[in-house]
């Protein structure tokens, strides 16, 4: 039987189980088939779409939200605040030294066959991608853009920021191809050094624009991030926002039930007290926290930075699932903020966590084995005493930041105290208890 002959009902519960191509692909097999799937993907193809903050992507927002038919199904909206890896106001030495631009020297070379082929063509397109998106960063017209934006999304449940276009994902990005056809090289930097420090100063700016965007519509979302699978943080004391607005911006954030947040403290902070506001504001329908201290990238892994307390007094009431990163604190610490959260936590991940003793410097220490082991020992069993875990990863833990080798013996393959230990009850079948029982420490 054709699938053009199925009823309506069931070709849109297929098309639900198929990739953005694949739908697209079938679309065109038909014309039958074009239109009766054609509210179908416009909900797969809007449901999440990202914008590149430069004039142009935020002009395309605006249309885009203007489009009956297409703006009720964005429940998604992320905001790419950085161009070029955080490479701002780089000179022509550095920038005819990157791999991009060697590697679209080298083919123009090629197909013009000429010894000596000028950058200088590509240096001055650059400058007017990173002119343009310092003006969209700054600009008021920026934020009356996103604010009539937002406002029409009726069903916008997640905002946030994210580092890169999701490539790969079928999202859409707005900008993205507009910004990337002058330029006549691929704006890859993965294998360029790691410049957080120019990251910071942009995601401060967009993360204050995506703050007044949010107070000013009136849109209440859901889920709120600072960053997307790379982490860059944001510093909260260094928003650029009028107490006024910061005083809206903490009303807002009650209802939210998830929260992203990757805290880039590496700058001296003016207002030191605004993450315990943030947090105090959120707390009580908070679902789901992630929380870091610093940058992170996969590539480049940093030091934990030190911290006094967690969320001390803070009354978290449905928190379920708890996502720790880069942070060293004493044991006591988090055992106290894991037991505060014992009743609803359900999902714990701990990645690069160091325990250290309040009064140790923060520097390495000499590491004595059986001392780390003794300490790691005393928070697993407190893991397993206290909290009954659907869901538990363990990955790069430290005592004084000085490694220790975690072996899950519940893995049948590729058992290695450098892989994380993974508890889900239905791939290793045992009990939370037995599961924590059965891990080594080397």
């Amino acid at each position: 039987m054709p699938i053009r002959s199925l009823p309506v009902e069931l070709v849109t519960e297929i098309c639900t189980h198929l990739g953005l191509p694949a739908l697209h692909a079938l679309r065109l097999t038909c014309r039958s088939l074009f239109i009766t799937t054609a509210d179908t993907c416009r909900r797969r193809a809007f449901r999440s779409i990202c914008v590149l903050l430069t004039t142009d992507g935020l002009h395309r927002l605006s249309e885009l939200s203007m489009q009956e038919g297409i703006c009720e199904h964005v429940e998604s909206l992320t905001v790419v605040p950085e161009l070029f890896n955080g490479e701002y106001n780089a000179p022509y030495s550095t920038f005819s030294r990157w791999d991009c631009i060697q590697g679209a020297l080298g083919r123009s070379q090629q197909e013009q066959d000429s010894e000596q082929v000028d950058g200088k063509a590509y240096y001055a397109v650059y400058e007017a991608a990173m002119a343009d998106h310092q003006h969209a960063l700054t600009s008021a017209t920026s934020i009356i853009l996103l604010q009539d934006c937002t406002r029409r999304f009726v069903n916008l449940s997640s905002v946030g920021l994210q580092y890169c276009p999701t490539a790969g994902t079928g999202d859409i990005c707005l900008g993205w191809r507009s910004f990337r056809a002058p330029l006549g090289f691929y704006p890859d930097f993965e294998r360029e050094r790691f410049p957080h420090k120019q990251l910071a100063r942009e995601h401060d700016l967009a993360f204050s624009l995506l703050a007044e965007t949010l107070i000013s519509s009136g849109r209440k979302v859901k889920r709120l991030s600072t960053c997307g699978p790379h982490c860059y943080g944001v510093g909260l004391g260094r928003m650029q926002l009028t107490p006024e607005a910061w005083a809206s911006f903490l009303s807002y954030l009650k209802g939210l039930s998830h929260l992203h947040f990757c805290h880039e403290s590496s700058a001296i902070s003016s207002h030191p007290e605004r993450l315990s506001e943030s947090l105090a504001a959120v707390a009580p329908s908070l679902e789901t926290r992630r929380y870091q201290i610093g940058p992170y990238s996969s590539s480049i892994y940093r030091e934990p930075f030190r911290v006094r307390g967690l969320f001390q007094g803070i009354p978290f009431q449905r928190l379920q699932t708890v996502r720790l990163r880069l942070i060293e604190l004493p044991m006591d610490t988090l055992e106290q903020f894991l037991r505060a959260v014992s009743p609803t936590l359900q999902i714990l991940t701990l990645r690069a966590i160091s325990l250290a003793e309040p009064d140790y410097p923060s520097d390495p220490l000499p590491q004595d084995m059986e001392e780390t082991k003794h300490h790691w020992w005393r928070l697993l069993e407190f893991i397993r005493d206290e909290l009954n875990l659907r869901f538990f990863v363990l990955r790069k833990v430290m005592f004084k930041k000085n490694p220790l080798g975690i072996v899950d013996g519940s893995f049948t393959w590729a058992r290695h105290e450098h892989n994380p230990a993974v508890f889900h009850h239905r791939r290793t079948g045992l009990s939370f208890h037995e599961w924590m029982n059965q891990l080594r420490l080397n």
